[in-house]
C-alpha cells in the first residue's frame, strides 16, 4: 500500500508539516541515533511529545532498543521500531495530535522511508561519519559517495537539506 496520498499530506505555516496523519516536526539523519544534542536541545526546541527512532538495526537489538527507550519520560515518549513498522505506526497507530521527530541512522533509511511513503520536504543532517571514503562537509558531517547520491536524489525531489547540530547554530544548505 501506498501512503503517497496528498489527501493524507496537509502543509502548515513553519517547518511543522503532517505526514501520514501525524505532525512530524524534525527528521533528523544522527549516526549516533541518541545523544545529548538531541534530548537536551532539538527535543525541548521543537516541542517534540516523541521521538521516534527508525532503524532495523536498532529495532532488531533487544538491549539497544531497551536502552534508547528508557530516555523517554512522562513528557517525551521515546520509541524504536523498523523503517516499515515507522510508516506503519505514523500511518495508523499514532496519536493524530503528537508532535514527532525521526531519527535515522543513515540517509539511506530516511531514503527508505521517503520510498515507502514518508514524503518528507525537508532533513536535518547531524551526524554522518565516513572518516575513511567520505568528504568532509563539517566536523560532524563526512558523506561517502551512497550519501552523495542519496542527497542528490532527495534535492531532486524537492526535500531541503540542513546541516544544523544544534538549534542555537545557523543552519548549513547541503551544497553537491
Amino acid at each position: 500500500r501506498s501512503f503517497r496520498f496528498f489527501d493524507r499530506i496537509l502543509l502548515l505555516a513553519g517547518p511543522e508539516k503532517l505526514w501520514l496523519g501525524v505532525m512530524v516536526i524534525l527528521l533528523r539523519v544522527d549516526d549516533r541515533l541518541l545523544h545529548g544534542q538531541i534530548i537536551c536541545s532539538w527535543v525541548p526546541y521543537i516541542r517534540a511529545d516523541y521521538l521516534l527512532v527508525a532503524s532495523d538495526e536498532a529495532a532488531s537489538d533487544c538491549l539497544v532498543s531497551e536502552i534508547i527507550s528508557a530516555c523517554g519520560s512522562s513528557e517525551l515518549g521515546v520509541l524504536v521500531k523498523s523503517l516499515s513498522d515507522t510508516v506503519s505506526y505514523l500511518s495508523k497507530e499514532s496519536d493524530p495530535a503528537a508532535r514527532f521527530m525521526l531519527v535515522v541512522g543513515e540517509l539511506k533509511d530516511a531514503m527508505s522511508l521517503y520510498d515507502m511513503g514518508l514524503n518528507f520536504t525537508s532533513i536535518n543532517l547531524g551526524n554522518i561519519h565516513h572518516e575513511d571514503d567520505g568528504r568532509v562537509i563539517t566536523p560532524s558531517i563526512i558523506v561517502n559517495s551512497e550519501d552523495e547520491e542519496i542527497l542528490r536524489k532527495l534535492r531532486s525531489l524537492g526535500v531541503t537539506i540542513e546541516i544544523r547540530d544544534v538549534p542555537r547554530n545557523e543552519p548549513r544548505e547541503y551544497i553537491p
